[in-house]
Order: structure tokens, then C-alpha cells, then sequence
């Protein structure tokens, strides 16, 4: 009986081996952590005299091997938790790393599906660009080892759902969500694109949603959910490890394509696949969470690919009228049997994406489509996240720009306020006019509602320091019902505490005044500090603290009853135009957009092509929407500052933004004067 011998592998383990003979070159073959069952079978054998076992012996041997990576056993460092899935590569699994202490999702390959040195070879170059692409909306490789007993990856673990099993769990999704994954989907390609790569397997089942959407019904969360795409880094070189081109679809339909979403080039030869290849299958993706079935449905592989050489792309429309035509336009252009006649790459497709979201064509200058309508309920109760049409035609409101607006407690009115010296109350859903305030208004600048919309206070541009007032109206009649006293300069801001106790407002002097509201008349509170203009306020929940913003930068806190200031911030976009808050979200615009985040730090978010004049947070916290000087409204996840939509219609620079009373609709004001409604479906939960 042999002696035994004191081994260590790589990965630190130690263990005695008494197997036959010379242990292996690489010890972790014999390693009782790294490969479990092996070693066993290495410590008790004999030497094998038989011939080496066929593929498809090994191929099971693989599979046995991964079987037996039970909860507990090590692989070269990480720690295995559970199984995700298996199939004809391998297995996945839910590991731990334990060198960083995070989560991963191991794919164990089968060895025989690397056996060809030149594949091998291939295969590592092409994990390695795929490591390069480093985006969220692409999941990451962390770690590769593709020369021990047991080749595996190590990739960025994902708790979420694919968009295959969403579709079949929940049916057809809304199509608004659809374009919201779409968009993402087409953001990762475009970087898979840049990176020199071609995935050759975008389907449902490689499209991952986190969090799972269906499994947060009844409960809010503040993320949205983010796609990724799968398998980054595997189709094109898995292929070519020895597996016939023609024999991939019917053995795995998997790395070459998938029959039901693989474009008719990559289907006749894999070679051709580029990323115009991609685009098609992320189209037929498309088709399939829109309606539920594949594009070309068949009982055999032959069948499938027979029609969609034969036949035109299939209409989602067709099938289900609410997709509406822009979108079903897009898919099908997606899905062009001519590369040449699809968009040529992601970032093209983006474009066509964000037309559409805005009622238009995929094409630049084509006829615009009858407007697209959203499954499920109406705006402002839906499920979606945003619309794909204009929504409402937009009024002409004032003679000089919207500088103001607010919405009604019970969202059925709008009130706006202009430079041309009006205030006027709208239908908020027709955006029809249903009264105008009576009275010396003057140039508004800023408008607030009390809590129970029965009076509303404004203050806008005078010429004589009496007329410098913030004045109180009464919002059913229009009737000017008192005037408001103390600073020394015009009054630029207003604000309403949410128990309609109190009154705040920002001067051009730099100095912030308060009004309680007493039974011998207001009480004024003056709040001294900034160094210039006070350009937004607003009241915390309590109506205890108030929050203030200037063109010097900062944003102050307040103790209303201490009369004192508890802290300031630099709000890092330059002079403060407009601020927003909703419990610990605040936003800050200027020359940027930025949001403060929990570590007290502020993100800027990117986009506007010029200062920013307006913000709005949505009632549940989850989107901001900012008006600029480039005349387009864009809405963003507060959360990471993912910009969702781009609006465009306003002549002018956007002055005022406003969310309906949930994230539903969101309304605008501009410096052309007009008043516009547009449709924001309220975001996934």
C-alpha cells in the first residue's frame, strides 16, 4: 500500500494522497476540496487499464462531478451554496467567494466541451474581452478558471427573474414596461457592441430582471427593476469547441442561437453574426414578452427556420392591439430579413426607441403613428412605467412664459402662474381653462397650495417695495384675500407647510421669512444667511424645519422655532435655479441636475445640454423630472440617475414641472407660454 504523501493545492488546501503512482500535475484533480469526488476515486483505485472513456462517458463523468458539488464543498476558493440550473454545458451554481466574501453564480463547464486546445485558447481571449464589458445592464465576469479538472466561471450573481419565466408566470407583459427593458437591453448591446463582441444569443431566457417584478406585488420598493444580459463571452467560442455548426441548433440550441430568436444570416452560417445579428434576436425577444409566442412558432426546428426565410416579420399589433404602432414598427424592423434593413447598431436602435416612447416612428421623418395606447388602467394607475404616447394636446396658457404651476390636491385641476402678470386654473385633464384670478398679480414667480386647496399663496416681480408681497388668494373664487410683509427685495420662492400653518419665502435680499398663522395675524420669522438670492423653499414633513436653496450655491436647513440655521451644503451645480424634496430625496438644479444621496454626497445626473430651470420629484419618490434650458423635460430613477425619457415639444427653454397627485402624469410650463400634459405610467412594483 502506498505511503501516503502531504499535498497543499493551489488554493491553500492541505490533505495526505495514498492514490496510485505520481499524483497529477495539478494536484487540485486529486484535491478533496476542490474536486470531491475525484480525489475519492483517486485515494482507491488502480491504475486504469482500460481504453479513456468515450465523449459522451466523459460527459457524463462531468455532469456526476457537478452533481456532487453539494452546499459546503470548495472550488478553488468559493464556497458552494446551492444550485441555480443545469443543462447540457453544466451546471450554475450559487457560490460564495470567499477571498471578497460576495455572492457569485459559478458556471462549472463540462470538460468536454472544451477538450480542443485551439477552442481552449479561443475561448479564454473571448472571456477575457467579455470582461471588458463592465455595464450594468451586462452581467459581469469576476473570475475565470478554464485549466483545472473542473472549468469554470465566475460571474456577477443575479436575484432575479428571466424574462421567459416573468412572461410565463405573469403572461404578455404591459408594453410600456416592455420599451422600459427594451431600452436597457439596447444599452448593453451598444457596450457589447463598442467592446468588438457578438453575443449570438440574445432570447427572454438571457435577459435577466432584478428584482424580480412579480414577486414584489403588494409591496413598494424604491428600485426599479434593471436588465442584464446573460452569457456574455460564451456563443461564438463554445460553438467552435467541436461542435458541428450544423448539429449546434438541434443538440443544444444554444450557443450557436436559439431557433425561435436567431437571425436568418446566423441560422445559415454563425461566421455572418454580427451585432446587426443581436439586434434581430433582441426584436424577436421583443415579440415574445409582448404577446406571449415566438415569431415563427413550429413543431420542428426546420419549420421554424423555414418561415422566417418565407415569411415577413409577424405583427404584435396584430396580436394585441394596445402595443400600438410605433412599437410594433420597431419590432418589425428589428426583425428585418435583410441585415441591411434593420437598425445597424444598438445605439441607432436607442434612438428609434426614444422616438417611439415619444408617440413618433422608429424613422426620423415618417408619418407619425395613431397614438399608442398602454395596457391596463388608465394613466396615473397603471402598472407600466411610462407612456409611448404625447399625451395631451397642450394649451396656450399665458401671454409670457409658465414660470409657475402647481396641481390641485385632488389632481383635477391645475393652476398656473405667468410672467404676463395671470393666474388661471385649468382642467387638468383636457387642459381647458376654467378661470383666471382677479386682482394685481404682477409677474409670478412662484406659486403653493395649502394642503386642503382652498387658498394658495403667490409672490412675483414688483417695482415699489410695498407692492413686495407675498399675497394669499382664495383658490375657488380667484379673490385676493390678504398680503404678506418683511423682506426688503422681491420675493423670488413660496412654500406652504403641510398643515397650512405656515407660509415660507426666499428674497432676493438672501434672507428667508417665515409666517405662522395666529389669531392676532401672521407671525414673521426672518432667517438670515445666504449671500444671495433665495431661490427655492420648501417645508419638511413636520412643518417644523424648513429647507431653503440660493444662487449662492448652498442648501440650508432651517429651525423655524429656534430661528437658526442647522446646516448647510454645497449643492455642487453652481447658483441653486429650483430645488425638490420628498423625505430624504433632494434634488438641486443649476447649471447640472443632482440628487443627494444617503452618504450626504450629491450625484450629478447627465443629460440636459444646458443649465437646468425647474425639478420635481413623483409622489412616490421613485422618478425626477427636470425642465431645461434646451427645451426638453427629462425623467430619471432618482435612485441611480438612469435617465428613462427625454420629452420635446416646448418652443423654449422649460420653466415649471409638476407631477399629478401620483406618478401618472406629469405636467409642464414653458417659456413659449404653453401649459402641456404629459403621460407617466406609475413605475413597477
Amino acid at each position: 500500500m502506498p505511503t501516503p504523501r502531504p499535498l497543499t493545492c493551489p488554493c491553500g488546501h492541505a490533505w495526505a494522497y495514498d492514490g496510485p503512482g505520481e499524483p497529477p500535475a495539478d494536484v487540485r484533480s486529486v484535491c478533496p476540496q476542490c474536486n470531491p469526488v475525484e480525489a475519492a476515486n483517486a485515494n482507491t483505485r488502480v491504475a486504469p487499464s482500460n481504453p479513456s472513456p468515450s465523449d459522451v462517458e466523459r460527459e457524463s463523468t462531468a455532469f456526476a462531478l457537478s452533481t456532487d458539488l453539494t452546499p459546503g464543498r470548495v472550488l478553488n476558493g468559493f464556497e458552494i451554496l446551492g444550485e441555480i440550473n443545469r443543462g447540457g454545458m453544466g451546471v450554475v451554481l450559487k457560490a460564495r467567494q470567499q477571498g471578497l466574501d460576495r455572492i457569485v453564480a459559478l458556471k462549472v463547464i463540462s470538460p468536454t466541451r472544451l477538450g480542443n486546445p485551439d477552442a481552449l485558447r479561443r475561448f479564454k481571449q473571448e472571456v477575457r474581452a467579455a470582461a471588458v464589458v463592465n455595464h450594468p445592464n451586462v452581467v459581469n465576469v469576476y473570475h475565470t478558471d478554464l485549466d483545472g479538472p473542473l472549468p469554470f466561471l465566475a460571474m456577477e450573481f443575479v436575484d432575479g427573474i428571466d424574462l421567459s419565466r416573468l412572461v410565463k408566470q405573469t403572461g404578455p407583459l404591459a408594453p410600456a414596461d416592455v420599451v422600459f427593458y427594451l431600452q436597457q437591453a439596447a444599452t448593453g448591446l451598444q457596450h457589447v457592441y463598442e467592446a468588438g463582441l457578438v453575443h449570438r444569443d440574445i432570447k427572454p431566457a438571457n435577459l435577466m430582471v432584478t428584482p424580480n417584478p412579480a414577486a414584489g406585488k403588494g409591496r413598494k420598493t424604491s428600485k426599479l427593476p434593471k436588465l442584464k444580459i446573460l452569457d456574455m463571452g460564451l456563443a461564438r467560442t463554445v460553438a467552435e469547441a467541436g461542435v458541428k455548426e450544423d448539429d449546434g441548433l438541434t443538440r443544444d440550441g444554444i450557443f450557436l442561437g436559439t431557433p425561435d430568436y436567431v437571425a436568418p444570416e446566423q441560422a445559415e452560417d454563425s461566421r455572418k453574426a454580427d451585432i446587426r445579428a443581436d439586434i434581430y434576436s433582441l426584436g424577436a425577444a421583443t415579440y415574445y414578452v409582448l404577446t406571449g409566442e415566438v415569431p415563427f412558432p413550429g413543431s420542428t426546428i426546420v419549420q421554424k427556420l423555414r418561415r422566417q426565410m418565407t415569411e415577413p416579420p409577424p405583427s404584435a399589433q396584430a396580436k394585441r392591439p394596445e402595443v400600438g404602432a410605433g412599437l410594433d414598427l420597431l419590432v418589425r424592423r428589428m426583425m428585418a430579413r435583410n441585415p441591411d434593413e434593420r437598425f445597424q447598431t444598438p445605439a441607432e436602435l436607442l434612438d428609434a426607441i426614444d422616438r417611439v416612447r415619444r408617440g413618433g416612428t422608429p424613422d426620423p421623418g415618417a408619418p407619425t403613428p395613431p397614438p399608442a395606447h398602454v395596457a391596463g388602467p388608465p394613466p396615473g394607475t397603471g402598472s407600466g412605467l411610462y407612456a409611448l404616447s404625447t399625451g395631451t394636446a397642450p394649451a396656450k396658457a399665458h401671454a409670457g412664459a409658465v414660470s409657475a404651476l402647481l396641481v390641485g390636491g385632488d389632481g383635477k385641476t391645475v393652476i398656473t402662474g405667468g410672467l404676463d402678470g395671470h393666474i388661471k386654473v385649468w382642467n387638468a385633464l383636457k387642459l381647458k381653462e376654467a378661470r383666471a384670478f382677479e386682482g394685481d398679480v404682477g409677474p409670478v414667480e412662484g406659486l403653493a397650495s395649502a394642503p386642503n386647496g382652498r387658498w394658495l399663496a403667490s409672490c412675483a416681480t414688483r417695482l415699489t417695495l410695498p407692492e413686495m408681497r407675498v399675497q394669499i388668494w382664495d383658490t375657488a373664487t380667484g379673490a385676493e384675500h390678504g398680503r404678506l410683509k418683511g423682506a426688503r427685495d422681491n420675493y423670488r420662492c413660496v412654500a406652504v407647510s403641510a398643515d397650512g400653518r405656515r407660509v415660507a419665502a426666499g428674497s432676493a435680499d438672501s434672507s428667508v421669512w417665515v409666517w405662522e398663522f395666529a389669531a392676532e395675524g401672521p407671525k414673521p420669522t426672518r432667517l438670515a444667511g445666504h449671500t444671495g438670492t433665495v431661490t427655492a423653499v420648501t417645508f419638511s414633513r413636520t412643518g417644523e424645519t424648513l429647507i431653503s436653496a440660493s444662487t449662492d450655491g448652498t442648501v440650508r436647513q432651517w429651525d423655524i422655532a429656534g430661528e437658526k440655521e442647522r446646516g448647510s451644503l454645497n449643492a455642487t451645480v453652481g447658483p441653486v435655479a429650483a430645488m425638490a424634496l420628498l423625505g430624504k430625496r433632494l434634488a438641486v438644479a443649476g447649471r447640472h441636475l443632482a440628487v443627494r444621496q444617503r452618504d450626504g454626497s450629491f450625484l450629478r445626473f447627465i443629460g440636459h445640454d444646458g443649465p437646468v430651470l425647474c425639478a420635481a420629484i413623483s409622489p412616490d419618490g421613485r422618478l425626477l423630472a427636470s425642465g431645461g434650458t434646451d427645451a426638453t423635460i427629462r425623467i430619471w430613477l432618482v435612485e441611480d440617475g438612469t435617465e428613462l425619457t427625454t420629452l420635446t415639444g416646448h418652443q423654449g427653454g422649460v420653466r415649471s414641472v409638476s407631477f399629478g397627485v401620483d406618478a401618472g402624469v406629469l405636467y409642464s410650463g414653458g417659456e413659449d407660454g404653453t401649459l402641456r400634459r404629459w403621460p407617466v405610467e406609475a413605475p413597477l412594483r
